[in-house]
């Protein structure tokens, strides 16, 4: 009876030390949850951003108000050429189609400057006509014209332009001389999408188009001249001249009242004089000699009018945020374009930094620049989950922003 009764009796004190254990973590759960509860809590969920550039070179280009090229808008009535385009790339389609019925291309011909104005000029007073390079020329130039980034881009024996596509975040290859660009999976190609292209001999779904919308699909030998690939890291030729050599002697080439004084093509051997960085991949079997290579895609990027966005706060109050915006390799930027949510149109941004107030559940904020031509950049966004105070009219504690990010392969 003795040894019940202690077993009892043990069990009785035991409850009472049960209970409070209870009650404490209930207290101590009641405690967590009403803080919880009385949080602000920001959790950016995902980022979408432009890029900081990172190639070791800078394309140098022409003032897009450079006199020669507003000359060239205004006297060509480009805007006209243009009229029925109703987004960038198919301003720069049309313009393209637009050079190419300026003339016929001639092996033999007096070598102008680098000047769509004089090239224009030679080809129809004095049927001089030039052939890719000229074509390649007054395209680029049109293009600056109209505020577009491009670039000359050389080949195997011939010479064709990428523009910028603010569109597509992307450099796509233009070949003005044949009125061409090329298209897989509904995306306009890069020169080194070609280039891979030709080398894998994967030329499955590659169609070549011209700027009336016919289409056709490609083989390999339509693709031979991209074995070899260079950019080309100056498109300022109006500003500073190209040299070329002719018998032996290296001159710079500018516009001169005769125009026989050129260097002539198909009589004498005519060098250009000009940087260019090559592409080499593993995949290739020949390579432009004595050329600077490089197999690193960031020095072939080198990507314009990118917006980079970040929440300028380490804290948040009343949902009060600070969203800041950068600018990067936007030689013409005008300002910034924001909207709050997917469904809102487009705003100029009154600064540089905006303070948004957000609303509880899922915010998706984003910003883009436009250019002094109005071609829009690539589209920056954030979207923040905002969790704000249980009972807004009680102290509330100071808000955290968290970060749940994971990064997305392409």
């Amino acid at each position: 009876m003795t040894g019940i009764s202690k077993q009892h009796s043990g069990r009785t004190r035991g409850a009472p030390r049960a209970r409070w254990i209870r009650w404490g973590a209930g207290i101590l759960a009641g405690v967590a949850f009403a803080c919880f509860a009385q949080s602000e809590i920001l959790l950016i969920t995902n980022e979408t951003n432009g890029e900081i550039g990172v190639s070791s070179y800078a394309l140098r280009e022409d003032a897009f108000d450079n006199p020669r090229l507003r000359l060239l808008r205004t006297r060509e009535r480009l805007d006209r050429v243009v009229a029925g385009a109703k987004t960038q790339f198919e301003t720069i389609v049309a313009l393209r189609g637009w050079v190419r019925r300026q003339w016929d291309a001639s092996a033999s011909f007096y070598y102008p400057p680098w000047d769509a104005v004089e090239i224009l000029d030679l080809a129809r007073r004095h049927a001089n006509r030039g052939f890719c390079a000229q074509y390649a020329v007054v395209f680029l130039q049109a293009c600056q014209s109209m505020g577009i980034h491009a670039r000359y881009v050389e080949l195997q024996e011939h010479f064709v332009v990428a523009t910028w596509s603010d569109e597509f975040d992307r450099w796509v290859l233009m070949d003005p001389s044949n009125d061409l660009h090329y298209v897989r999976g509904g995306l306009p190609m890069r020169g080194r999408d070609l280039y891979t292209a030709y080398w894998r001999d994967d030329v499955d779904g590659i169609r070549q188009v011209d700027s009336q919308g016919r289409s056709r699909a490609v083989d390999r030998d339509d693709l031979s001249r991209f074995r070899l690939y260079s950019i080309g890291l100056l498109a300022d030729q109006l500003s500073d001249p190209i040299e070329v050599k002719s018998r032996g002697v290296w001159t710079p080439l500018v516009r001169a009242r005769d125009y026989t004084t050129y260097p002539r093509v198909g009589r004498e051997t005519v060098e250009v004089r000009t940087r260019l960085l090559a592409w080499r991949s593993a995949d290739a079997e020949e390579s432009f000699p004595h050329r600077p290579e490089t197999w690193d895609q960031d020095q072939f990027r080198y990507a314009f009018n990118q917006t980079v966005m970040f929440l300028a706060n380490e804290r948040l109050r009343k949902g009060l945020v600070t969203m800041a915006l950068l600018s990067n390799n936007s030689p013409t930027f005008a300002r910034f374009l924001i909207r709050s949510e997917e469904s809102a149109d487009w705003v100029p941004a009154p600064d540089s930094r905006i303070k948004v107030l957000l609303h509880s559940g899922m915010n998706e904020l984003s910003a883009r620049i436009e250019t002094r031509n109005g071609w829009r950049g690539k589209v920056s966004s954030m979207r923040l989950l905002y969790k704000p105070p249980l009972l807004r009219f009680l102290p509330s504690f100071r808000g955290n922003i968290l970060r749940l990010l994971w990064n997305r392969s392409d």
